[in-house]
């Protein structure tokens, strides 16, 4: 007992001197000196420095500074995912999943569990999908649900619009479009298109909240100017429930908000149709196709009837 502390202060003191090489490789990486970087990191990560021994395993991955070499780079990942870095551990699992590696998805998985276990958002994530498709695991949508919301509540987007659609289907947890509503919504927000998509399908359908088509459109297009194509043929099947105006004058411009000093999108012509989402301070946010694409904007109430 009386040994440990003395063993600890060895350690603190090797660890301060190979920090101060893996720092020093850093500011050589940045200037792109890479031969200079892996001189300072190697020494670093053979006095066991994790953070050392990860950049070289990058280095060799990546052919900086030194020929590309998977077997270097793996001897490396690995020294440092065994030392508890879990970027490396995270490094390994995506290299077995993507066939780099020997061992396929049931060392990507081992991999995975090792940095989720330790808190990894990305980590937890990716284990999720191996439990939800089966791969490298046996299929259980209950460690799925729960690997997805852990990395949700981490502010993990995919792994929200994961958890949302999960509590949707009642897959792995208890059914609950209240909680879909809210994981979808925290996705949405943050621009994940499938999660737009989705919280679109939800407002049209009245699932976890009231049902209200303008806010079901509003998301369809943000998910369809991302590129989602299903969006899209939401919006389609949306159209019918807006009230359908036409522009009442010869060039009427289309605002980014509800009044003039706001950016003007495009100009609409007479008779032109626009499909009302709602009005404010004699405004209505209006849907309508710009340049072939859904848009949306806002035009004054006196130019639409």
């Amino acid at each position: 007992m009386r040994i440990l502390p003395w063993l600890s202060l060895i350690i603190v003191g090797i660890s301060t001197l190979a920090i101060a090489d893996y720092e020093a490789g850093l500011s050589q990486y940045q200037r792109g000196h890479y031969a200079s970087a892996i001189h300072e990191w190697r020494t670093a990560a053979e006095q066991g420095n994790a953070e050392s021994q990860f950049a070289l395993g990058m280095m060799f991955e990546r052919g900086q500074g030194v020929n590309a070499n998977v077997d270097e780079s793996y001897k490396w990942y690995r020294l440092a995912a065994d030392n508890g870095l879990v970027d490396a551990q995270v490094r390994l699992a995506e290299l077995y999943l993507l066939g780099r590696l020997e061992g396929g998805t049931e060392l990507a998985a081992q991999w995975f569990e090792r940095a989720a276990e330790a808190g990894n958002a990305t980590a937890q994530f990716q284990l999720g999908l191996l439990y939800l498709e089966g791969k490298g695991v046996d299929v259980n949508p209950e460690f799925a649900a729960r690997w997805f919301e852990l990395a949700a509540e981490q502010g993990h987007v995919a792994a929200q619009n994961n958890i949302g659609s999960l509590y949707e289907s009642g897959r792995g947890v208890e059914q609950s479009y209240a909680r879909a509503f809210e994981w979808y919504e925290r996705a949405a927000k943050q621009n994940d298109l499938f999660a737009q998509n989705n919280l679109g399908a939800m407002y049209s359908r009245g699932h976890g909240v009231e049902r209200n088509h303008a806010w079901a459109v509003f998301w369809f297009v943000m998910a369809a100017q991302g590129g989602n194509e299903l969006a899209k043929e939401n919006i389609t099947a949306s159209l019918p429930n807006l009230q359908e105006k036409k522009i009442a004058g010869n060039s009427v411009n289309i605002r980014s908000g509800a009044n003039t000093e706001f950016d003007r999108i495009t100009a609409l012509g007479r008779g032109e149709a626009v499909y009302v989402l709602g009005s404010m301070d004699g405004w209505s946010q209006v849907y309508f196709m710009h340049n072939g694409e859904p848009a949306l904007g806002w035009v004054s109430n006196t130019l639409i009837d």
